[in-house]
Order: structure tokens, then C-alpha cells, then sequence
């Protein structure tokens, strides 16, 4: 039995690599040249075999790092499986697509759930805190923190796309003549808001660990 769980460990830090090289390797090193090929050859570059693989490196790339790391944590065969069918329902979606026509309510809905959603996790978070040691309050308050920038990018994003930049309604942007640093500004904006909202999240788990590895 215990070689058995050394295997499937081993086999999940494999998968875990794997997942982590593509993702780096393709999904992000490889995006410094295959993005400036794109601007001059136009998406026809992405319909590539290479250009396929690249685009698919983060929902696969993902989806192989959750596998592998459900392996090392030896996680109850079913859950695994339903995480092993979810990944391939995940990538089917991405090559499928969701819809290439623009549908108000769809953005509209996906906003109020969000909403509905953050509000839910502070409300939870103003909860339980009084009954967490110091360092998890810690923790848990850079993991709140880190949601507060993942609301506001997602409300920036939805001003960058809608009403604000027209990004999806270029149409719109041109008749109001939304200059293109607004635009640029907006993009960084997002982006930054996204970077600050995984660091705080991932430094809130690592304190978090760290207190109850400390505690046990």
C-alpha cells in the first residue's frame, strides 16, 4: 500500500512538472515571440499546430498542474476522476468556443453573480475570523484582500469591454472616438489589479499553511 502512494505521488509530481513547463514554456516564454508573429501574420499564425498547442496552454497546462497536484495529495478516487473529467470537458469548451455573437444579459448576469459571489466570500471571511490564531487572521486577511482586486478588475474589465472602452462594440469606439491610451491604460490597469489579486492570494495560503504546519 505504501508503495502505491509512493508511485501515484511520484507519477503526480511528473504530471505536476509537466503541467508547470507547458504552461511557462509555451504559455508564457513562448508568448514573447509567438505574439509579435500574430501581429504580422494575423490569427491565421494561431491555426498552426504549434499555434494550437500555444493556445491551449493554460486551460491544459492548468489542468495537468490540478491533476498532478491532486495525485501528490492523494485525493479520493472520485474527486479525482471528476477533476480528470472536468479538465477534458474544460479543454473540449475552449476549442468549442462559447458564442461569437454579443449578448448583453450573458455579461450583464455574469456581473451580478460575481457580485453575489465576493459578497458571499467577505461575508464568510467576516465570520470566521475571530476563531483564527494570529498568523491564519493574517492569512486570511491577504486572501480577502486578494478578492477586493480580483472584483475590481473584473468591474474594470467589464468598462474596458462595455461602456467605457467599447472594446467589443468597435462601432461605438470609433463614433465617440475612444482614444487608444484609454484603452492601453485600461488593458494595464486590469492587469496589475490581476497580478496584486493571485499574489495576495497565494502569500494568504502560504501563511496560512505555514501557522497550521506550525500549530500541529
Amino acid at each position: 500500500m505504501q508503495g502505491k502512494t509512493s508511485t501515484s505521488r511520484t507519477i503526480g509530481w511528473i504530471v505536476f512538472g509537466i503541467g508547470a513547463l507547458y504552461m511557462l514554456g509555451l504559455g508564457w516564454l513562448y508568448s514573447w515571440w509567438v505574439v509579435p508573429a500574430t501581429r504580422e501574420a494575423g490569427p491565421e499564425n494561431l491555426s498552426t499546430a504549434v499555434g494550437f498547442i500555444w493556445a491551449l496552454s493554460a486551460p491544459l497546462g492548468s489542468a495537468l498542474v490540478a491533476i498532478g497536484a491532486a495525485l501528490i495529495a492523494q485525493v479520493e478516487r472520485r474527486l479525482f476522476w471528476l477533476l480528470i473529467v472536468g479538465s477534458f470537458l474544460l479543454a473540449a469548451w475552449r476549442v468549442v468556443g462559447t458564442t461569437s455573437q454579443l449578448l448583453p444579459p450573458l455579461f450583464g448576469i455574469g456581473g451580478g453573480l460575481i457580485t453575489l459571489f465576493f459578497l458571499g466570500s467577505v461575508w464568510n471571511w467576516a465570520r470566521k475570523r475571530p476563531a483564527l490564531s494570529g498568523p491564519e487572521k493574517t492569512g486570511s486577511d491577504l486572501r480577502m484582500v486578494g478578492s477586493v482586486f480580483y472584483v475590481i478588475a473584473a468591474w474594470d474589465l467589464c468598462g474596458l469591454l462595455g461602456i467605457s472602452n467599447f472594446v467589443l462594440r468597435p462601432d461605438l469606439a470609433q463614433k465617440f472616438n475612444v482614444p487608444l491610451g484609454s484603452t492601453i491604460n485600461a488593458a494595464s490597469t486590469i492587469l496589475v489589479l490581476l497580478v496584486l489579486g493571485w499574489g495576495f492570494t497565494f502569500f494568504g495560503q502560504r501563511m496560512t499553511l505555514r501557522a497550521r504546519s506550525e500549530s500541529a
